[in-house]
């Protein structure tokens, strides 16, 4: 019996040696190190049509890019999924997508990728075949703030149902009213604070409840700010806005001067009269075209003292290298510095630190 079990163990591999040879060969060329085996299933999910789907519902279909294995998606399919309006300029190969207050724009063979007037790049430029212009599938999480996931030639996309919203309070320092790029700063100048930008969505209310526009908006007021959570990483950040109040009331916007200086740095000397602050010097940087970097500001009793957020501070946070935002009248003496009179004056409060337990 054994003898008879040696010989057929022998004719098995005689017949793999003479005639199976190869497959037994191909079998262990197969057995490649799992690095390897990653790579040929990242290739293979390459090979073929790329499927898209938009909120549950398939879409359209895709391509993988040769060069950077990106999944390509049209653009005008997903933004139309996503509710998403789509204007193609021709002369420019460009698509400006816009949704409420959310704005960017595409430009063929460009890696980059407006954000918040921001440019990102995603490592893919956008192309255009056979007539469609096609992104980067992480175009859609990246820019669009979209779920995004992808499995082998299946692209996923999900859009959030509630747009996160947060409200800000501050004081502006900036007012751009540009017809394509409306923005305010508020709660600080320069790197500080936070730039709102804004579009034909954006509301405006006063402090009566009233709808008023960007230009009834001036330096110095204090507004609140309804704002998408998601910011740049810029100095200041940059956020979609969807709603401004100004908090001031109508008597405090009837005191402001007609038209108003700024300027933001740190006091360089404090004068007092009687036992309070009568008036500081300020040496910093310009907010306003015409106005002084270093300026003397005399206060009085109608000079109105506030943090960064608008809210009031006593005269006794006015001390020797304190970040200040001084608004004024352009009335200034010739003297150097010039010597005006304080509307307002914005203090930067140092951060609430928590008590130790």
């Amino acid at each position: 019996m054994k003898n008879s079990m040696k010989k057929v163990s022998t004719l098995m591999a005689l017949s793999m040696v003479l005639s199976g040879g190869a497959a037994y060969a191909a079998s262990l060329d197969n057995a490649a190190p799992p690095a390897e085996q990653h790579a040929a299933s990242t290739d293979n999910s390459t090979a073929g049509v790329v499927k898209i789907s938009v909120n549950g519902a398939f879409v359209a279909d895709g391509y993988w890019n040769k060069e950077s294995k990106a999944a390509m998606v049209p653009l005008r399919s997903l933004a139309e999924a996503l509710g998403i309006e789509l204007k193609w300029h021709k002369e420019n190969k460009s698509a400006e997508l816009t949704r409420g207050a959310m704005w960017t724009q595409v430009v063929t063979d460009k890696d980059q990728y407006s954000v918040n007037k921001m440019l990102l790049t995603l490592g893919t430029a956008p192309e255009i075949k056979d007539g469609t212009l096609y992104v980067p599938a992480v175009f859609a999480e990246k820019v669009l703030h979209a779920q995004l996931n992808t499995t082998g030639n299946q692209v996923t996309i999900t859009s959030e149902e509630d747009v996160k919203t947060v409200t800000d309070r501050g004081v502006i320092t900036r007012i751009s009213n540009q017809d394509k790029y409306q923005s305010i700063q508020i709660g600080g100048a320069g790197q500080d604070g936070i730039v709102l930008n804004l579009n034909k969505d954006s509301q405006f209310i006063s402090a009566d409840g009233k709808e008023i526009k960007l230009a009834d908006l001036s330096l110095g007021m204090v507004v609140e700010a309804e704002h998408s959570l998601m910011m740049t990483k810029s100095l200041p950040p940059q956020t979609p806005t969807y709603k401004v109040t100004v908090l001031d009331t109508a008597a405090e916007t009837a005191a402001q001067p007609q038209e108003l200086f700024g300027t933001s740095g740190t006091i360089e000397d404090v004068n007092m009269k009687d036992g309070a602050v009568s008036q500081i010097e300020i040496n910093g940087t310009r907010l306003t075209e015409t106005a002084p970097d270093h300026v003397v500001l005399n206060i009085d009793k109608a000079t109105s003292l506030v943090s960064q957020n608008g809210e009031a501070v006593k005269a006794e946070q006015l001390i020797k290298g304190a970040k200040v935002i001084g608004f004024y009248s352009p009335m200034l003496t010739r003297s150097l510095p010039p010597i005006g009179t304080a509307w307002k004056l914005v203090i930067e409060l140092p951060a609430v630190q928590p008590k130790a337990e």
